[in-house]
């Protein structure tokens, strides 16, 4: 469904890094324009130089563009406290969406504290503040922060179906099976590709960006029945996720909500997944789940389901059944985001220059703080 810019404001969506799935999902929910602000991407030893230079590109960029709204991602955090700058000088109103909480995620010791400081001080004085799950939420609300929403990640139905060339492409096995990842090192390829050498009559593809995956995959010795591929054209992706039999996927992330399960979701397969706090929440007994990320106890789950034709249709079943509620639950949850973005009267920011002289009134469908 086409969105419209909510009540004729310019809305500018930002964030720091050349991938943004939940990015590009909230600007066409609030009908605002994605922007990528990318340097020097990858190593970690020139971040202190990124961060100079993404912060100059940002205000540049922020200054031509000149939006009503910026809505900025949090992590890396000086990103938004890029834009809370431009919006205290501008007077524009600040969102910030918080795919995850830097310092609890990422982060520990002096470095993790200061981290945690300055999240604090952009989700206090942003406008309102959004996150993917209630973890998340309940820790902002914890660090001060003001109106917080929590607004589920979204993946529009795949318009692919079960194709049998697609699936010759990939194997001659009687299964197949994807496991999409991002490159974290806690995400547990190893284990994924030891279930599947285990498995038998099943081939397993790998998918993701190469500057995040390739060394590692060449650094393994991966069985037959198992593939690399690399990061797919959209349109061999979406063929690929709709022609599988099930999708795995396995981490040690803490609080990780992964966005693929979503999109597996979207494709209408089941999901072996690790079993997560965030994860159990949103999507129950839609999905099947390990206790631990070992190869014995991924690859005892892919064959319990595997072996029964019926268990197989009735997780397919919940997935398509899980969909259709999260979808409900997100249109519900964009309503309440576009009217706090068009909020007018007491405690709304002035577009003059000039810092903002009120802070806002506690907003409709935000926790109180």
């Amino acid at each position: 469904m086409e969105e419209r810019q909510a009540d004729g404001m310019r809305i500018l969506v930002i964030l720091w890094g050349p991938f943004g799935h939940r990015a590009d999902e909230l600007a066409k929910a609030v009908g605002g324009t994605r922007r990528s602000v990318t340097l020097f991407y990858g190593p970690r030893y020139l971040a202190p130089i990124r961060y100079v230079a993404l912060f100059l590109r940002t205000l540049v960029l922020l200054c031509t563009e000149n939006p009503d709204i910026v809505y900025a991602q949090n992590p890396p955090v000086f990103c938004p406290l890029s834009c809370l700058l431009f919006c205290r000088v501008g007077g524009r109103r600040l969102v910030v969406d918080h795919h995850s909480v830097w310092r609890v995620k990422t982060l520990g010791g002096v470095m993790g504290a200061l981290i945690g400081r300055i999240e604090a001080v952009v989700s206090r004085g942003a406008y309102a503040n959004t996150a993917p799950h209630d973890v998340w939420a309940k820790e902002l609300k914890r660090m001060g922060a003001r109106n917080v929403l929590v607004v589920h990640d979204h993946v529009e139905r795949n318009p692919y179906t079960r194709d049998s060339v697609v699936r010759g492409r990939y194997g001659t096995n009687r299964f197949l099976a994807i496991a999409s990842h991002g490159g974290h090192w806690l995400e547990r390829i190893e284990s994924e590709a030891g279930a599947a050498a285990a498995t038998s009559d099943l081939t397993l593809v790998f998918t993701g960006p190469e500057e995040k995956l390739k060394a590692r995959f060449n650094a393994l010795e991966l069985p037959p029945n198992v593939r690399y591929l690399g990061l797919l054209p959209m349109r061999d992706y979406l063929a690929l996720k709709a022609s599988c039999d099930f999708a795995l996927n396995i981490t040690d992330e803490p609080y990780t909500l992964s966005h693929v399960i979503f999109e597996y979701l979207a494709s209408g397969i089941p999901v072996v997944s690790s079993r997560q706090e965030v994860v159990e929440d949103i999507f129950g007994d839609a999905l099947l789940y390990v206790d631990n990320s070992s190869a014995g106890e991924v690859a005892a789950k892919v064959q319990e389901l595997l072996a029964s034709q019926e268990l197989m249709v009735q997780y397919r079943q919940r997935v398509v059944s899980k969909y259709l509620q999260l979808e409900s639950t997100r249109r519900e949850e964009v309503s309440r985001l576009r009217s706090i973005l068009t909020q007018t009267g007491p405690g709304k920011m002035t577009t003059t220059f000039g810092r903002p002289q009120r802070r806002m009134e506690a907003l409709p469908g935000g926790i109180k703080t």
